[in-house]
């Protein structure tokens, strides 16, 4: 469910305007009103790709969504991942909203953020994607007003700079695996006693496995829903440690 408009919530200051994008087109937001119906929004711009585009614009599948998000770039789709595996977060979309900035010396400044994340109890956060090597000094501005114009309206604010290399790839992998498939149920049983013992590890699965493939696909999608840990940020290898995470199941 999307937040509601009677939840308590400041008015930005002047300096600080939110253009959204709902049913009817772009809106500048009226605090005064709550929040708009975030399940509504809808994205602000619709990334584009050009010869001198700095970014290459993907449409991934989102299992939080259960359809496309239009993303700007690889690293945007990271988060995504990232984002899919929570299963708190409720809702996501990108190129939220065109927010109207003022530097301390008055000067104007336009930015969309990246994505916008709904979660079950109702925070919100706004995130903006940049590689740690391009969060200049322009950006570190930017950055500054945002942050100040989501604490003003009760929203979180976040930046994503990219994971590691291995989780990237890691992730990656288990996205193949986040469907549920019929035999999944029936494999999650033997999967997690296997789990428990004190120093299972990835080969235990495949040993277990058979040559079968239902106990090896359902730990990579147990491993995607966070029931099954494992370290995602080392390479994955028949050594790797698994273990139960009782809070998932």
């Amino acid at each position: 469910m999307g937040q509601s408009r009677d939840a308590a919530c400041p008015r930005p200051a002047r300096a600080v305007s939110w253009t959204f994008r709902l049913e009817v087109g772009p809106q500048m937001w009226d605090w005064t009103m709550g929040p708009p119906d975030l399940q509504g929004l809808r994205s602000i711009r619709t990334p584009r790709s050009t010869e001198k585009s700095r970014h290459i614009p993907v449409q991934a599948h989102s299992v939080t969504l259960d359809g496309p998000i239009h993303l700007e770039s690889g690293l945007e789709h990271d988060l995504v991942r990232e984002l899919d595996r929570d299963p708190d977060v409720e809702w996501i979309v990108s190129q939220p909203v065109r927010l109207g900035l003022r530097t301390s010396g008055g000067r104007p400044r336009t930015h969309t953020p990246d994505l916008l994340v709904l979660r079950r109890e109702g925070a919100v956060t706004i995130w903006d994607v940049r590689p740690l090597e391009k969060q200049d000094e322009k950006f570190a501005e930017i950055r500054g007003l945002t942050a100040s114009a989501c604490a003003e309206v009760g929203w979180q604010y976040r930046v994503y700079g990219g994971g590691s290399p291995v989780r990237r790839d890691n992730l990656r992998w288990l996205t193949a695996y986040r469907r549920q498939m019929p035999w999944y149920p029936n494999a999650k049983d033997e999967l997690l006693e296997i789990c428990r013992e004190p120093r299972a590890t990835v080969g235990a699965v495949l040993d277990a496995d058979h040559g079968a493939g239902h106990l090896v696909s359902a730990m990579w999608h147990y491993a995607w829903t966070g029931a099954v840990v494992m370290d995602l940020d080392s390479p994955i290898g028949r050594s790797t440690p698994i273990r139960e995470h009782r809070d998932a199941l």
